[in-house]
């Protein structure tokens, strides 16, 4: 979402009235507790869990019995994007041109509408949503696809102050080619409408908390909303506690706010192969493609 300085305070009012009249009317509600969806089941499960424990078998786990079932360490394709609900133009014409053969797409307000999931049909995408809030019955969040099946997911949400709807994260691990180390990827849409920084820390040191659990590879992709320099010096500080590297790039195509960059993709244990931010008309975000491969064993411990 883009803003000038002069209409942060006014857009606050003028966005948190419009959320209460949306919550008010029905349109939109919130589910008492953490909810996942995916292709699989295309129904909510509940979990109450209050942290997300990514070492521990959840209900969304799946057990590997052959290589078909592992991404190819060697070439990792990513798709990071913020779609904005899909509620532009061409979004969908967009979204099979850009997701086409990747191995992960990392998308932040999807909402699962007959399209959408008609879309990801289309591309053969196993996927799974990590629910912010219904919007006429259909579930919003960020939503994690990939060529092959999850080991395992959970998710974390934390709520808008002033909108009072969530914003959540959804962790998931997936096998790789050529070794027994699992690959973490992590989503997230981080909260955007604060005054301050507290509640905003809270999200991603409960994100911190997940993946410093994890002893192999990682990703870590979204819309950060880090438009401030203090929101900066919170994501700095997550990607020094966890030993993440960003991702570069030549252009300049990334969305900014105040001139800060919202859209991140940051890594660990791997290397980053090719990177771009790519133009569009299709959301208020421009997406990101990136390739990785896996380090070798070499040049893991040569890091160490």
């Amino acid at each position: 979402m883009r803003f000038k300085r002069g209409y942060k305070t006014s857009l606050f009012v003028v966005t948190t009235i419009v959320a209460g009249a949306l919550l008010a009317s029905g349109c939109v509600s919130v589910p008492e507790q953490t909810q996942i969806v995916n292709k699989e089941l295309d129904e909510d499960r509940s979990i109450s869990e209050s942290s997300c424990d990514i070492n521990r078998a959840s209900l969304y786990s799946y057990k590997q019995q052959d290589r078909a079932h592992e991404l190819d360490s060697s070439n990792i394709t990513l798709l990071n994007w913020n779609i904005y609900k899909g509620q532009k133009k061409n979004w969908s014409t967009d979204f099979r041109e850009l997701s086409n053969d990747k191995d992960l797409v990392i998308i932040q307000e999807a909402q699962l509408t007959s399209e959408v999931k008609e879309t990801l049909k289309k591309q053969s995408i196993h996927w799974t949503l990590n629910t912010g809030f219904f919007v006429n019955d259909e579930a919003t969040g960020v939503l994690t696809g990939s060529r092959v099946k999850p080991v395992s997911s959970c998710g974390l949400r934390t709520t808008e102050p002033f909108l009072r709807l969530p914003k959540t994260v959804l962790v998931n691990k997936y096998e790789l080619s050529g070794t027994d180390e699992k690959l973490l990827v992590a989503n997230i849409h981080s909260i955007n409408f604060t005054l301050g920084t507290e509640v905003y820390s809270e999200q991603i040191n409960a994100l911190t908390a997940a993946i410093a659990q994890h002893r192999g590879p990682v990703i870590v992709a979204g819309d950060f909303n880090s438009w401030s320099d203090k929101r900066k010096e919170i994501v700095n500080a997550m990607v020094q506690e966890l030993s993440l590297k960003a991702v570069t790039y030549k252009s300049s195509n990334r969305v900014t706010i105040f001139g800060n960059e919202i859209d991140h993709v940051f890594y660990r244990g791997l290397e980053s192969l090719s990177s771009e931010a790519q133009k569009v008309t299709s959301s208020d975000h421009n997406p990101i493609k990136v390739t990785f491969r896996a380090l070798p064993a070499e040049q893991k411990l040569a890091l160490n």
